[in-house]
Order: structure tokens, then C-alpha cells, then sequence
């Protein structure tokens, strides 16, 4: 009977083309942000406050997945709570991202990696400067996220947060 029932359950599940077909590594599109998951992370600002703390996992082998806590900055309460699923976009193999969060708010992003920077590309909006937001790798327990807008040919950095890894 289960025998049976797993084969039906089969049944219904699309097939994949040789381009969705699952990789050796099934998470190598995230470059070295696979390597966040299974631990949180505790965000600075340049005066070394905290800004926020981020955990990832790893769900059902093949996604990423994140949380996020802007907790009690001041002595408030905290006041935003979100949660991410990466993945990867069949047709472009970019970094696909889906976020929600306690404000009600539901997006859809995208990322791309650029050598060791992964750059979230929000969509442009007319009239504002073109932005971004690049993560860089900081050795194995750590990472850098910088806030940026384009000033003519080049990038300039807005607001930079540093990020470590907090003991389990």
C-alpha cells in the first residue's frame, strides 16, 4: 500500500528539464552564501550598535532559508520581524528570493553573483537613483552589507553593516 501511494504522490509531480535537473550541489547558485546556513548572525552599524540578527537554514536540500530580527534598538521593542526563501530561477539561474514580514509586506527579489559579491538588484523606480545592496564574504565567520546608489559611472556606499556569526 505505501508502495503504492509513493508512486501515485509521483504521479503529480512535474518533470524537470535537464536545465531544473538537481546539480551536484544543489545550492552552488548562492555562491558562499550557502555557507550561512545552519547559524545565526549579529549585525553592526559603523558605531558598532546592533542592527539586527539574521539565521539561515538549509529546507528540504535545495533551498535557503532566512529569518530576520530588528530587535530592541533604544531600549524598543522589537519591531520588525521577516522571513526569505532562496532559490534558484530556472530560466535565468539567478538567485530568486521571496520575503515576508510582521509589517504584512510580501516581495519578490532578485540576486545575482558577481565574483565573491552577491548583489541584490531591486527593480528601478523612475525619478530615484539606481541602487543595490552587495554582500561580501568576511572570512568564515563573517560577512558585509553595503547599502549603494550609483553616482554617475560609479558605486558609492550609503550604509555598511557588519556581520558575525553568533556562537550556538
Amino acid at each position: 500500500m505505501k508502495k503504492t501511494l509513493a508512486i501515485a504522490a509521483l504521479a503529480f509531480l512535474p518533470a524537470l528539464s535537464p536545465a531544473q535537473a538537481p546539480a551536484a550541489d544543489p545550492l552552488a547558485f548562492l555562491g558562499w552564501m550557502k555557507d550561512l546556513a545552519g547559524a545565526c548572525w549579529e549585525g553592526k552599524d559603523a558605531q558598532g550598535r546592533v542592527t539586527d540578527r539574521q539565521c539561515y537554514e538549509v529546507q528540504y536540500g535545495r533551498f535557503l532559508r532566512g529569518t530576520i530580527e530588528i530587535g530592541a534598538i533604544d531600549n524598543k521593542p522589537p519591531g520588525f520581524r521577516g522571513d526569505s526563501l532562496f532559490h534558484r530561477e530556472p530560466k535565468t539561474g539567478r538567485i530568486a528570493i521571496v520575503l515576508w514580514a510582521s509589517n504584512g509586506s510580501v516581495s519578490l527579489s532578485e540576486a545575482v553573483v558577481e565574483g565573491g559579491a552577491i548583489r541584490y538588484l531591486p527593480p528601478k523606480v523612475e525619478g530615484r537613483p539606481e541602487s543595490r545592496t552587495s554582500w561580501t564574504r568576511q572570512g568564515a565567520d563573517g560577512f558585509r552589507v553595503a547599502r549603494e546608489h550609483r553616482e554617475g559611472e560609479a558605486w558609492q556606499e550609503t550604509l555598511v553593516v557588519n556581520y558575525r556569526r553568533l556562537p550556538k
